[in-house]
């Protein structure tokens, strides 16, 4: 998977439908997002959403454990 293109980036108001809202900029005044497309439902690029979701594995919980 590639990083996106810096050519995307647009400023926070002027994001699009469909495009990536991960702030790219260090000046929070700035505000630019990354611009890159999106997957249907997602406010981020493939590449951001790797960066910022983070999977939980579900807990076993032993039965022993609850008895007690």
């Amino acid at each position: 998977m590639q990083e996106p293109d810096p050519r995307q980036r647009t400023k926070l108001l002027k994001v699009g439908m469909r495009q990536c809202r991960y702030l790219v900029s260090d000046d929070p005044r700035r505000a630019i997002c990354c611009g890159a497309p999106t997957p249907e439902g997602s406010s981020w690029c493939d590449w951001h959403r790797r960066l910022v979701y983070i999977p939980v594995q579900p807990v076993k919980i032993r039965r022993d454990t609850l008895a007690s």
